[in-house]
């Protein structure tokens, strides 16, 4: 029997032979974040592993084999956990050259095809507002030229949800239904769901077409971020997401690509939740990812999505590539987005102005210290309730940015964050901020902008019962690094 178990672990390490699953990507993605469930598996699987004081450690040497990282109940690690079910891929684009799309114009000749064979009444899709330069217009459309205006992606959200349910009430019982996986759930929801909607009204057909999305940003938010860098957003022909960059293309060919967390300010606080890369509850879905330029990964998921798509290819509509799409790079994309289950990111960002007055009346520094009858709770006082990251200076050295993590394991209620600059013990300038809650591995970024002078920044975070952290920034030390790495 002995045998027959070491077998096993043999083959399951040769199932996943360079898998880069290792002992320390399950402490920092399960244990770290506290949601290790406490079973065991992976001190079962591994014989250089120990349950010490709660959690899993290290007795040898990790050989990386990852067999104690495919064990645990909580990491996502089989592909149909990270893409959904589907039941064919394909690497496409569309035949038409009139069909400007992001990546293929796929999703653009799919729609083209359904209008002309008459096989629906309308679409929903997302056209560029004429008004406003690329802010998401949701629009009903029932011809081929109204449909070419929706080619291209927009990258802030859609009330695309909105003008299908106008659509229905106008008469339209079959319609082609574009959106992010966000909306692809809803629609999903009323249609499945006891009380939804469109399963109670049962004479609309509703053909799922799903988007790929990593994030989405406020409009207003996104726009401000292009003014704050000269870029004219009247002007700007194409907007990218491709290998980490957020890449914005004028009429005339110029370009300005910034790394896609610089805009992180920009997004959307949902997407910090979001699990779906892919549009798993979709009749077909399509995007860029695993695609070489000018081509889209498209996933066929349903029976009816199958029928569509391979009559599209027939009728010569769309063109297919014979190589299959890399659902290698899919794969792994899908991965950061289902990292969310089980680590807690940034809910929020905190952007301190700092608004100088005249007469604005400087306040002695004092340490504060605990009076000898205040006793501190065993949580926060015998934890490192609080972690800092290194200060970074961003914007051309004009800001410090950087985030606080709960570290207490608990939700800290009622927490105020005190950001001051410290100049010969005086107080030159001091922000205060307000948290209600800060749950556990959560993290606060804060970004706010250098004083003229300055030379030490002090932070202290406090909560309803106890002082949780004291921390100094010394912007000599910063700025000599910030210029090493120059």
């Amino acid at each position: 029997m002995i045998e027959k178990v070491q077998r096993s672990f043999g083959l399951a390490k040769d199932r996943l032979e360079g898998s880069k699953d290792s002992y320390g990507r399950l402490i920092r993605e399960i244990v770290n974040t506290g949601v290790c469930t406490h079973c065991g598996a992976c001190v079962a699987t591994c014989d250089v592993l120990e349950w010490v004081d709660g959690k899993p450690k290290l007795t040898g040497k990790c050989t990386g084999c990852g067999v104690c990282y495919n064990q645990c109940p909580r990491t996502l690690t089989v592909e149909v956990d990270l893409i959904g079910d589907y039941l064919s891929s394909y690497t496409a684009k569309a035949s038409n050259e009139r069909i400007e799309g992001q990546d293929g114009g796929v999703v653009t000749a799919i729609i083209e095809f359904l209008l002309d064979t008459g096989l629906i009444d309308s679409a929903i899709v997302t056209q560029k507002d004429e008004k406003n330069p690329w802010k998401p217009k949701p629009s009903i459309v029932k011809n081929k030229e109204e449909l070419y205006k929706s080619s291209g992606s927009i990258y802030s959200h859609s009330q695309t949800v909105v003008k299908l349910v106008e659509a229905i009430k106008e008469g339209d019982n079959s319609i082609a239904f574009v959106g992010t996986p966000c909306n692809i759930d809803a629609i999903h929801k009323m249609k499945d769901s006891p009380t939804g909607l469109l399963n109670l009204f049962m004479r609309a057909n509703i053909i799922k077409i799903g988007l790929f999305c990593m994030d989405s940003f406020n409009y207003e938010s996104l726009r401000s971020f292009m003014a704050s860098k000269g870029i004219d957003i009247n002007k700007i022909q194409k907007m990218t997401i491709q290998k980490g960059k957020f890449t914005f293309i004028s009429e005339d060919g110029e370009t300005w690509a910034y790394p896609v967390h610089d805009l992180d300010i920009a997004k959307s606080s949902s997407c910090n939740y979001c699990i779906d890369l892919t549009s798993e509850n979709a009749d077909i879905s399509v995007g860029s990812v695993g695609s070489p330029s000018g081509w889209s990964t498209v996933l066929i998921r349903t029976g009816i999505g199958e029928e569509i798509f391979n009559e599209a290819v027939k009728n010569g509509y769309i063109e297919l590539r014979d190589k299959a799409p890399s659902m290698k790079s899919v794969l792994f994309l899908a991965k950061l987005k289902k990292v969310e289950l089980y680590t807690v990111k940034k809910r929020r960002t905190f952007v301190i102005r700092y608004i100088s007055e005249e007469g604005v009346e400087e306040k002695e520094f004092k340490e504060e210290k605990a009076e000898k009858e205040v006793v501190l709770e065993e949580s926060v006082a015998k934890l490192k309730a609080a972690k800092m990251s290194r200060p970074k200076l961003i914007d051309d050295f004009q800001k410090i940015k950087f985030t606080l993590t709960n570290t207490s394991g608990r939700s800290l209620e009622d927490v105020t964050v005190n950001i001051s600059h410290v100049s010969e013990f005086f107080e030159t300038a001091s922000y205060d901020d307000k948290i209600n809650v800060w749950y556990p591995f959560e993290e606060l970024e804060f970004q706010f902008p250098r004083v003229d002078n300055d030379q030490e920044y002090l932070v202290r975070v406090i909560d309803k019962n106890n002082r949780v952290m004291t921390k100094s920034i010394d912007i000599n030390k910063v700025l000599e690094k910030a210029k090493k790495k120059k």
